[in-house]
């Protein structure tokens, strides 16, 4: 691959994203946190933000596993410029992050949708 700085000028992009979703994280933690708290918090909407936290876990740990196949993927492309080996597995661990990403950002949408619905239900809930 003549272009080993592609890979990682997608790293700030990913690096958005993982703060992004770390800080979703912390917030969604904190929230089961304080709910499990309360004598009087509803048991399905608990375990729905469980389900949603789980969601976050998974696309945060596909977006640490793109962002590392990224960074592989330049250095061995990189060094492929002083050595002779071939340029494949370069591009093969390239693949693997960009599907690690698409993977997890698949994750996050899914997070996204359920969680509107999830503060819909716990709005009607509240309201009764």
């Amino acid at each position: 691959m003549d272009n080993w700085y592609l890979p990682i000028t997608i790293l700030p992009g990913i690096g958005l994203l993982i703060l992004s979703t770390s800080n979703q994280l912390i917030a969604l933690s904190n929230e089961i946190s304080d709910r499990l708290k309360l004598d009087s918090c509803d048991d399905e909407i608990s375990n729905r933000k469980l389900r949603q936290l789980k969601l976050l876990n998974k696309g945060l740990v596909g977006l640490y596993i793109g962002a590392g196949a990224m960074v592989t993927s330049g250095i061995i492309s990189g060094i492929q410029n002083f050595y002779s080996f071939s340029n494949t597995f370069g591009v093969i661990i390239m693949l693997i992050g960009v599907i690690s990403i698409f993977i997890s950002l698949g994750y996050l949408i899914t997070y996204s949708l359920r969680a509107v619905k999830i503060r819909q239900e716990q709005f009607k809930k509240s309201t009764y």
